[in-house]
Parts: C-alpha cells; structure tokens; sequence
C-alpha cells in the first residue's frame, strides 16, 4: 500500500477514488468500489485518470451503475475498516 498517495470516499465508504503514485503521470486516479464477497475494495474496471475530476466524473455518467452516496472525503488508509490490496492497483 505504499504507493497509494490519498483516498476519497463516500459517506457509506462504499465508492471511492484513490491516488496512487505513478512512474509516468506522476500520480494517478482510480474509482474503487468495496467488494463485500472478497472484503477488500477493487478497481473499477481497472479504470485510471490522470486527473481526480476525470475520476470523479465517472461516478456522475448517467449510464454507471455505480453511484456516490453524499461527498467524497478524504480518509487515512490506517483508518479504514475495509482493506485496500496494491496487488489490484494497475501501474503500481
């Protein structure tokens, strides 16, 4: 988990996007969504941004099925009662 930067998630802690450190963009975005079978969060479609907006942006297509439940804030991964693998992050 060391190359993830920042985390923002939902108010049901659910959705989210993450930040992670990236050798050609610098940093890259993620949507993530909380896999309840597997009880870790997981990359969306291994979807990647280069901005958090682009990211963010996914989450308000109409055609998505997955949606954010209030705002994104941000939260310390030591935080989480959820766990974040870095073995699904792309590009890590």
């Amino acid at each position: 988990m060391e190359n993830i930067h920042t985390i923002w998630l939902d108010d049901k802690n659910v959705h989210g996007i993450i930040k992670v450190h990236d050798s050609i963009f610098e940093f890259l975005f993620h949507p993530i969504v909380f896999d309840e079978i597997i009880g870790e969060f997981q990359i969306i479609n291994k979807l990647w941004y280069t901005t958090y907006n682009g990211a963010r942006e996914y989450f308000r297509s109409r055609k998505n099925t997955y949606y954010v439940a209030g705002r994104m804030k941000i939260h310390s991964a030591r935080e989480l009662p959820q766990h974040i693998s870095s073995g699904h992050l792309i590009n890590a």
